[in-house]
């Protein structure tokens, strides 16, 4: 099933995004700096991914779950999807401990 892929990824992220507007844990607790932080994790990510497409360690998969949309050779609609969630759930999941932990520390 083509797209069920980029489908999944998207209602992930979906979860994701509705738990830190509900705890306020990354981009509803500061914006600005959550949108500049995200954007340096995803740069990250796709700055890895074209050096490893170059270098030749790293090519498209064929599956029939994605949608074939290449944004440039090798690199697939679905990877620029997952490592904006990989990196967003990283800072979330982060800020929750963080939260968790200041609790606990409550002298």
């Amino acid at each position: 099933m083509s797209g069920a892929y980029l489908a999944a990824e998207l209602v992930a992220l979906a979860c994701v995004v509705g738990a830190d507007a509900r705890l306020r844990l990354f981009v509803w607790a500061d914006a600005r700096r959550a949108g500049v932080v995200l954007a340096a994790g995803v740069a990250l990510f796709v700055g890895w991914d074209v050096v490893a497409i170059a270098a030749g360690f790293y090519g498209r998969g064929a599956g029939t779950a994605m949608l074939g949309v290449e944004v440039v050779p090798h690199l697939p609609l679905e990877e620029l999807v997952f490592v904006t969630f990989l990196s967003y759930v990283t800072m979330v999941v982060l800020a929750l401990v963080r939260r968790a932990l200041a609790s606990r520390d409550v002298r």
